[in-house]
């Protein structure tokens, strides 16, 4: 006994499509270049934007008590001294450079809201138009769309990029951030030294004997090495290997306009084709 299969009587297959395409090439073809042509001429409407690139590596210079007696090690920790490594030294400053309160630091410093926000800066009057933006949406978005950070964990390098309209003031921008965020590192890190120096010189004047004060004197002989060197050098948490330039005019970040014609393009086919579709007689269309 033979089992009947019924087949589809309007079946789609590569010769269909062939004919169909043949049929509405022109069409097709017009909705295709018509939708690239407007895409790219989009592109053109659009700010574009400049990318400007600074690579620096954290330093991660640190007191070597490992070396030192426990009892040592125990003073030391109570006085307020990193022992820690180096690498969670260097993890703390780029936190620091990431962080919300220096990113709005930077921004108040440098009078950012109104270029951040031109379009609702009125320049004649020194005013807002309207509700004027906060200081946490510029920080959201100076952190999120403008300022980006990557870390190589294999060679310790690290990134600051910064995408802006103008490309001057994005590579002014990248390297003030890197410099000003160092130095408020070292104002930091001298002030932590001074304060430890402070409590040691008082524990030395304390010690019963001559031992202990031996050992007082030794971890106080390290942090007055460390803030000598905090207060000289040039470069305290970054040491900055590539600063950052303005980019050319032509090395623009966006638009893509080899982007912007691709999508217009497979767009305008789509809409080509349906297009075509729902110029198909009614005898030719399935039931």
């Amino acid at each position: 006994m033979t089992e009947m299969i019924d087949t589809p009587s309007h079946e789609v297959s590569l010769l269909a499509i062939a004919r169909f395409l043949r049929r509405n090439l022109f069409l097709i073809a017009f909705c295709l270049f018509a939708f690239a042509a407007a895409a790219v001429a989009a592109s053109y409407l659009v700010t574009p934007l400049y990318r400007a690139e600074l690579t620096f590596s954290p330093i991660t210079d640190s007191p070597n008590f490992g070396q030192m007696g426990g009892g040592i090690g125990n003073l030391a920790a109570i006085a307020g001294i990193n022992i820690g490594g180096g690498g969670r030294k260097s993890d703390e400053a780029l936190e620091y450079l990431r962080s919300r309160g220096f990113t709005a630091e930077f921004i108040q410093k440098h009078s950012l809201m109104p270029i951040l926000y031109a379009r609702k800066w009125d320049a004649q009057s020194g005013q807002w138009r309207g509700l004027p933006p906060t200081l946490g949406a510029a920080v959201k978005r100076f952190s999120n769309n403008m300022r980006q950070i990557s870390e190589d964990r294999r060679t310790g390098m690290v990134s600051l990029s910064i995408t802006w309209s103008d490309r001057n003031l994005a590579a002014q921008w990248a390297n003030a951030l890197v410099a000003e965020a160092d130095e408020a590192l070292r104002k930091r890190g001298i002030a932590e030294l001074a304060r430890s120096i402070e409590y040691l010189q008082a524990e030395a004047a304390q010690a019963p004997n001559v031992e202990i004060r031996a050992a007082v004197y030794t971890v106080m002989e390290s942090e007055l090495k460390d803030q000598m060197l905090a207060r000289t050098r040039d470069s305290y948490a970054f040491a900055i290997l590539d600063p950052a330039v303005p980019p050319d005019m032509t090395d623009k970040d966006s638009p893509i306009r080899i982007l912007y014609l691709a999508l217009g393009g497979a767009f305008g086919l789509l809409v080509g084709c349906l297009w075509a579709l729902g110029r198909r007689p009614a005898s030719d269309r399935a039931p």
